[in-house]
């Protein structure tokens, strides 16, 4: 009985956590938004915002992964974009600006593609084949690397280009501890074999 106790109030927590973090990012974009009035940051508002509502909406997992430092990976993933900072706009502009417009793009339809299956952690709730997921196996992490590249791109800093290291690093460990989590299941070994690529069709 204590340890079911334990184990709901550590959901509870842990679900407080991702939804604050979530909040966070979205507060961060607005405060890029307000200081630059750059559009692409009013869009990434609009995103991170679906994302908390997604995420509160998602469907009941039938098997979650309760490991702390998987956990804590999949939350440095999600808020490592706010260890960007503004810098004066000297860098690819226009092109960092397309971009990220196409990784904004890419987010939502990636949010589109997995519905109620959207969560930060390794989870089981259900496989998405449908959408971009016909095409690579992590495409949100892929649309979220390629956001914050064009942001790198039209504002490079070491800070900035470290930032992006680390999200690359970050994401593609959440992408392959997902797959040792969800490679148990037929359904998706067998939609692994039909999709080779994790993130970059022909590369990666």
């Amino acid at each position: 009985m204590r340890k079911s106790i334990a184990a709901s109030a550590l959901k509870i927590v842990a679900n407080v956590v991702v939804v604050l973090a979530l909040l966070l990012q979205a507060y961060f974009c607005f405060v890029r938004f307000r200081d630059s009035g750059s559009l692409t940051w009013l869009g990434l508002i609009a995103v991170n915002s679906v994302m908390v509502t997604m995420y509160i909406a998602r469907s009941d997992a039938s098997a979650i992964s309760r490991s702390v430092p998987l956990w804590l990976l999949a939350i440095g993933g999600t808020l490592m974009p706010l260890a960007v900072r503004p810098t004066a706009a000297v860098g690819f502009v226009a092109t960092g600006t397309a971009v990220q417009i196409v990784g904004t793009v890419g987010i939502v339809a990636a949010l589109l593609s997995l519905r109620r299956s959207f969560g930060i952690v390794p989870a089981h709730r259900g496989i998405r084949t449908e959408g971009l997921y016909r095409v690579v196996r992590h495409p949100l992490y892929a649309a979220e690397i390629l956001t914050l590249f064009g942001i790198v791109l039209a504002r490079p800093s070491p800070l900035n280009v470290g930032a992006f290291g680390c999200m690359v690093a970050l994401q593609v460990s959440r992408a392959l501890a997902e797959e040792r989590f969800l490679e148990r299941d037929p359904v998706y070994s067998a939609y692994r074999g039909r999709v080779k690529y994790r993130l970059i069709p022909g590369i990666l």
